[in-house]
């Protein structure tokens, strides 16, 4: 009985040391699990801040790294115990702050980049598009969208459009207000991507006046074709002067409307004035477009190809700087926007010539019904003009007399036959 009540005892013993160090090693390994990274655990961001080295992984979540342990542990940066709840309540603080009170720091994220990292007070003005993952913190006033990774909305992030991506993630008090859509071939890159970043409107109006002076091109060259060559002429012929006399008439364009209106037929004629100077430019765009075309035509050795060819070639090249134009300057990048600054201002310098010397070709020629003449044309004229007319010949008594004494020489005795100089003397 004593020996079945002594093994009974050590079972018992036995079993409640194997059950304290059972606790044990559960305890040590949810210490550990909070302590460091799991094997499979990998980072998206590591930053270097004030308050020491953090990181975010691909769940989400955050971790710090503490130097006295040598490791990465869960949660926020704590370096003393005292200030663990400061932080926490500044964290909440932090999650119940207005977002647009919050996120004040302004972020430029550049299209088609690896990964993105919006912090807590920051904002992005714009579309996200990245290859890698995308971690909002702060607020995006735009469509986000990862190629290849998950998008993660942590709880104090906001997207103010729509979520693109292989996987997305939306923690607790995370604000999403477009839509979540699961792409289901990762890795591809669709057009719409690739334009997202550029100024939409901007290509529709560049293309929407390319097509416009292409029709009206086409209008002109097949039924006004004497026109164009007299404007044509006069376009480049008198560069300075029509240049010049069509940035005059600009400028006094509301003067010339005004008194038009005095007259009573002009009140008639008011809506047309807009319309002529506009036919004007159109005409100079033409013209200008077929020089370029011409220039080009030379160099590629098809300088026979006709007018039309050669103005709608033209057309095409001038208008593709403003598309680059409108490129650059709707890129969400400095350096572009740069770049697009610098060519407006050589597009506009540039348009100012058919525009001006168009106007001026139009009324120099009026609209090509009347030849262009130069000024050096003008003074021989004038010179022609001021020269003494020639005196006609003498004319015949009787121009229908074919006698001798008509077209003969004339002599004294008209019966005498006229002495031959060369004969020899009668001896």
């Amino acid at each position: 009985m004593r020996k079945g009540l002594s093994l009974f005892f050590i079972l018992i013993i036995v079993g409640m040391i194997s059950l304290f160090h059972g606790l044990s090693v559960l305890a040590r390994s949810q210490t550990e699990l909070k302590s460091y990274p799991p094997s499979d655990t990998v980072f998206d961001e590591i930053n270097l801040s004030d308050q020491g080295v953090e990181a975010v992984d691909t769940a989400g979540y955050d971790w710090y790294y503490d130097f006295d342990k040598g490791v990465f542990v869960l949660g926020s940066n704590t370096n003393e115990e005292s200030g663990s709840n400061l932080e926490s309540s500044q964290k909440a603080n932090i999650e119940n702050y207005p977002i647009e009170e919050r996120c004040v720091e302004e972020k430029k994220v550049k299209p088609f980049v690896r990964s993105v990292l919006v912090g807590y007070d920051e904002y992005v003005d714009g579309d996200i598009i990245a290859y890698g993952r995308v971690t909002v913190k702060g607020w995006v006033r735009g469509d986000v969208k990862s190629i290849n990774k998950r998008v993660l909305v942590t709880s104090t992030g906001r997207v103010d459009g729509d979520i693109e991506a292989p996987e997305i993630i939306i923690r607790d008090g995370g604000i999403v207000k477009g839509r979540q859509v699961i792409t289901g071939n990762p890795g591809l890159i669709k057009l719409k991507d690739i334009t997202s970043t550029f100024s939409v409107d901007g290509i529709i109006v560049v293309i929407s006046f390319t097509f416009f002076f292409l029709f009206f091109g086409f209008l002109i060259i097949s039924l006004m074709p004497r026109q164009l060559r007299n404007f044509n002429q006069c376009f480049y012929r008198q560069k300075v002067k029509t240049y010049f006399i069509g940035f005059f008439f600009i400028l006094l364009m509301g003067v010339i409307m005004l008194i038009v209106t005095i007259t009573i037929v002009g009140i008639v004629l008011i809506p047309f004035i807009p319309f002529l100077y506009l036919f004007a430019i159109i005409m100079g765009v033409v013209s200008f477009g077929n020089g370029i075309g011409k220039i080009i035509s030379r160099q590629w050795g098809s300088d026979e190809k006709g007018i039309m060819w050669q103005s709608f070639l033209g057309i095409l090249v001038f208008m593709s700087l403003w598309l680059l134009v409108a490129v650059l300057l709707g890129a969400n990048n400095n350096v572009s926007e740069g770049f697009g600054i610098l060519f407006l201002v050589i597009a506009i310098i540039i348009s100012t010539y058919p525009v001006c010397s168009g106007v001026g070709a139009a009324v120099l020629t009026r609209f090509g019904f009347k030849p262009c003449t130069t000024w050096e044309k003008k003074g021989q004229w004038g010179k022609a003009s001021s020269m003494p007319t020639p005196a006609p010949p003498p004319i015949p008594e009787n121009p229908f007399d074919t006698s001798q004494e008509a077209t003969g020489p004339q002599t004294n005795n008209p019966q005498e036959p006229p002495k031959n100089d060369n004969s020899a003397p009668l001896s």
